[in-house]
């Protein structure tokens, strides 16, 4: 899972049509996998992956098992998808979970 949360925030960094939704985000996000609990925060910009909590508190939060959290990371499960069929759950405001589902589909890593 660190792996694939590491690949993720690095394929936000190189695509720059990305980095705009980014620039504008401050958002803390919890995710609660079978594996462990990871943060990956967005400021400035930037997004940094947590193996703790650097804020006061989350914004947001996922959680579901480790198979569907690589799915949804890869870009071959969409958010509310995973959300509707009871397989992630959400703790965030439905902006943030759209804003999410947009940089998990435009980052995904693209076919080789």
């Amino acid at each position: 899972m660190r792996e694939r949360i590491d690949r993720f925030a690095s394929e936000i960094q190189n695509k720059k049509h990305v980095l705009l939704l980014v620039n504008k985000l401050e958002l803390c996000l919890k995710i609660e996998a079978e594996s462990g609990t990871f943060y990956l925060s967005f400021k400035d910009g930037r997004v940094d992956f947590h193996e703790t909590c650097m804020h006061a508190g989350y914004t947001a939060s996922i959680s579901g098992k480790d198979a569907l959290l690589e799915q949804l990371f890869d870009g071959d499960l969409k958010l509310r998808q995973g959300v509707n069929m009871n397989h992630i759950s959400t703790d965030c405001p439905f902006r943030s979970q759209l804003v999410l589902e947009s940089l998990f589909y435009l980052a995904r890593p693209l076919p080789v």
